[in-house]
């Protein structure tokens, strides 16, 4: 077997001060010891597990739905396809025309990753935290009939930001729970929050790959941060 031309990392960066989704508290990471002073350094992290690039299991929005550790780890990495959707328009909608339109190039069982460009907004900006673009309902159904493995996003979410704070109100009235729900349903991994989908279309309208985005080796939970990335 010989090594990939090319490896391009997916995944944002995990530090103090990075972008969590809204009503999350920070993430916190604290250095609680240090080489010179200890003999080793170490440091102590709290955050989500839906928390940076990460990855939801239907149990994210299933009362009795699968955990992460329910599938096997082939479940989070293998052959799919990017798709360029830009331009999008803040708070804009992923449609079914927006996927139909590369539906030949879609294969079953493929990855699909969205490209909007959303990662260019990544940090606490309304952009990113709020007016990120999301899959309509009929787009998640569409996914999930055409047997994917897996759909990424650049935007904090597939569903768009439904919640209210101070400065912000919905960006949309589709329900978080209709753009995961036919995806979870059917088996069909959510991956939130990549980033470098233009290093793997290099221009191209559509460009295919392989994709890793294998969780953290936890025990029933619903979601997991991802070291996610590409081979060319």
């Amino acid at each position: 077997m010989f090594p990939p031309e090319e490896i391009i990392d997916l995944s944002n960066p995990i530090a103090d001060g990075m972008p969590v989704w809204p009503t999350f508290p920070p993430f916190d990471l604290e250095r609680t010891d240090w080489a010179a002073r200890d003999g080793f350094t170490m440091e102590r992290t709290e955050m989500r597990t839906h928390t940076g690039t990460h990855v939801d299991s239907p149990l994210h929005f299933i009362p009795e739905g699968r955990s992460l550790d329910d599938f096997p780890l082939s479940k989070f990495m293998g052959e799919g396809v990017a798709i360029d959707l830009t331009p999008k328009e803040p708070e804009e909608a992923i449609t079914v025309d927006d996927i139909e339109a590369f539906e030949d190039e879609i294969e079953a069982d493929d990855v699909l990753m969205l490209h909007t460009g959303w990662d260019e907004y990544h940090g606490l900006t309304e952009e990113y935290l709020f007016e990120f673009p999301y899959l309509t309902a009929e787009a998640a159904q569409y996914c999930a009939e055409l047997d994917l493995k897996a759909v990424g996003t650049e935007g904090a979410s597939v569903g768009g930001w439904v919640d209210e704070v101070p400065a912000h109100g919905p960006s949309t009235d589709v329900g978080a729970d209709e753009s995961h729900l036919p995806l979870l349903e059917n088996g069909v991994i959510p991956i939130e929050e990549v980033r470098n989908l233009d290093r793997v279309l290099k221009g191209a309208e559509s460009r295919r790959a392989y994709f890793f985005f294998p969780p953290l080796n936890f025990r029933g939970t619903s979601g997991s941060p991802v070291r996610a990335f590409a081979f060319l």
